[in-house]
């Protein structure tokens, strides 16, 4: 009897066994790489699918972000997993992707089919491209939905690639409580790059190195499709981190100009011929249409004892958004760093020409400032160093009539005299230690 017992147990034992590792087999069956393309799954267990099944939500509430490279802090309006880790803020960046626990601005896109992009970190990328929000186009958000069953609504609409005409529409829907995500596209086809020919498009956990991607620098997209990542189930338990990764405090603005467009050719010019390749430029910038005209000099503007150079770009008054302002600090070797890449126009302020008017210390720092005036709009820039990183500071109010350079109140410091403002025909402006402003 004793050992019919024994049998019995060694029996069930066996069986138990036998259940476990079928159920485990079952279980890893749902899990994949940490690295994989769709349709998945990954390590995390999240997959990626076609669909038709979602409708694409016009958001309507305006960012605000105006920028070329820039992200922005955004609050979820629900706590949102992803990899594993619960989130209730993120950053957008003017490029095309989420990221949670990071606000990294990077316009080069890089592909996810060998790792996570570096320096991403958690990322949800729709359309993680090169695109420009200073001119046209709007980031906007909206909430749809009743608790616990609300969509977070991102949206990149009409939004032109860098230095080009091309616009894009598309957004990605974040669902409360099934922690699913959903990348829909009403018009990505324009241009020779359109359709993904120039982006990424996948999630990635850089911290824990997983990615799912759906395509990088290909047509995988196309006008009114859809891409679900359907969170798991069942998700592997031994992804995610205790807690979320610290977010930054604010949204990014990079201090550190990136180097693409006419930038990056007259920084490579300058680095490979030096200054005599300006004039050179100049006439195939002239020779180009639209034209373009250059005026530079050299001035110390950071105070290392290395005159900078200072060049302002325009062409004719219908291309306004063209009007550029370059400084560029030479280095005891030779070679050139881009300091500021800055168009002088915004959406608000169309400014399609400057000119140098006057160099001396105007925010009585001891450091040469540059003062340039729009004569089409009325509008005075400076020029000046904040910690030694070049910065265009607006001047307040517009002047059409006379401009002078003088020390107004004795005080040992030179102020601005216009003449033509308005209401106030002469107006005096100092700077106040911080600003430029007006004095009553």
């Amino acid at each position: 009897m004793k050992w019919r017992v024994v049998g019995i147990v060694l029996i069930l034992v066996v069986i138990v066994t036998a259940a476990l590792l079928v159920w485990r087999r079952s279980a890893a069956a749902d899990y994949g790489p940490p690295v994989v393309l769709c349709p998945g799954p990954d390590l995390y267990g999240y997959t990626c699918e076609n669909s038709a099944a979602y409708a694409y939500i016009d958001a309507t509430n305006d960012t605000g972000l105006y920028i070329l490279d820039g992200t922005i802090k955004l609050e979820l309006p629900f706590a949102f997993t992803f990899y594993g880790t619960t989130y209730t803020e993120l950053f957008v960046s003017s490029n095309g992707n989420l990221q949670l626990g990071n606000a990294n601005p990077e316009y080069q896109n890089s592909c996810l089919d060998t790792k996570p992009a570096p320096g991403m970190g958690d990322m949800i990328a729709p359309y993680w491209d090169d695109l420009d929000l200073r001119f046209v186009g709007y980031l906007e958000t909206e909430v749809v939905g009743e608790a616990p069953n609300r969509i977070f609504v991102v949206e990149w609409d009409e939004v032109p690639r860098y230095d080009t005409s091309d616009l894009l529409t598309f957004e990605v829907q974040l669902f409360e409580g099934s922690n699913d995500i959903v990348f829909l596209y009403q018009d990505v086809a324009q241009g020779e790059a359109g359709n993904g020919r120039s982006a990424t498009i996948g999630i990635q956990s850089e911290l824990q190195e997983l990615a799912l991607q759906l395509g990088c620098d290909l047509a995988v997209v196309a006008d009114a499709s859809q891409v679900r990542f359907a969170h798991p189930e069942q998700p592997n338990g031994d992804v995610g981190l205790t807690a979320p990764l610290v977010m930054p405090d604010e949204a990014t603005d990079p201090t550190t100009p990136a180097v693409k467009g006419p930038a990056a050719d007259l920084l490579h010019q300058l680095n490979l011929r030096g200054e005599r390749a300006l004039a050179d430029l100049h006439r195939q910038w002239i020779a180009q249409s639209p034209p373009l005209t250059a005026v530079w000099q050299r001035t110390d503007i950071t105070g290392d004892g290395l005159p900078e150079l200072v060049l302002l770009r325009h062409s004719t008054s219908e291309y306004p958004t063209l009007a550029q302002l370059m400084v560029l600090t030479p280095h005891a070797d030779g070679q050139w760093e881009l300091l500021l890449d800055r168009p002088l126009s915004s959406r608000h302020q169309l400014t399609p020409n400057a000119e140098f008017v006057y160099t001396g210390d105007l925010t009585q720092d001891g450091l040469d400032d540059v003062l340039l005036i729009s004569a089409d709009t009325g509008h005075l820039f400076v020029l000046t160093a904040v910690y030694n990183r070049p910065m265009l500071t607006a001047v307040p109010d517009a002047c059409f009539g006379g401009l002078a350079v003088l020390d107004v109140n004795n005080d040992g410091h030179v102020d601005i005299v216009r003449d033509g403002c308005g209401r106030d025909e002469r107006v005096y402006t100092i700077w106040n230690g911080q600003s430029f402003q007006n004095m009553p």
